[in-house]
């Protein structure tokens, strides 16, 4: 059978529920209640309507007030140029240095000259 509890004593109750760390469901447990009828008893206290009726009457919350933003471009690093005698080739900042590391590798240091045969 539902035990029923004056207004004092759902106050008390959700003073108890705040001042702790226990969860919801937990509580709720605890103290055999429904977790929906916590949450409805909860909103009526704090002078909120629970009934989906009750929301129909209320007037409509104020607009509100403009807030000026104000938006600024993010900065975009430069380029990064890579000069190797003559040549040079721009790579994003975003190009991982190990990339660029392995290309440097893999190049030949003088491409006019003959390579030996093996």
């Amino acid at each position: 059978m539902a035990k029923i509890r004056s207004h004092e004593a759902w106050q008390a109750l959700f003073a108890e529920y705040e001042a702790g760390q226990e969860s919801a469901r937990d509580f709720c447990v605890r103290h055999g209640l429904r977790l929906q009828y916590f949450y409805r008893r909860s909103l009526e206290l704090c002078g909120h309507s629970a009934s989906r009726r009750g929301r129909e009457g209320k007037p409509a919350a104020p607009p509100a007030a403009f807030v000026p933003v104000a938006v600024t471009p993010r900065a975009v690093p430069a380029p990064i140029t890579l000069t190797i005698g003559r040549a040079s080739i721009a790579l994003s900042p975003s190009v991982p240095p190990a990339w660029v590391a392995a290309l440097l590798t893999e190049m030949d240091p003088n491409p006019w000259t003959e390579s030996p045969d093996p």
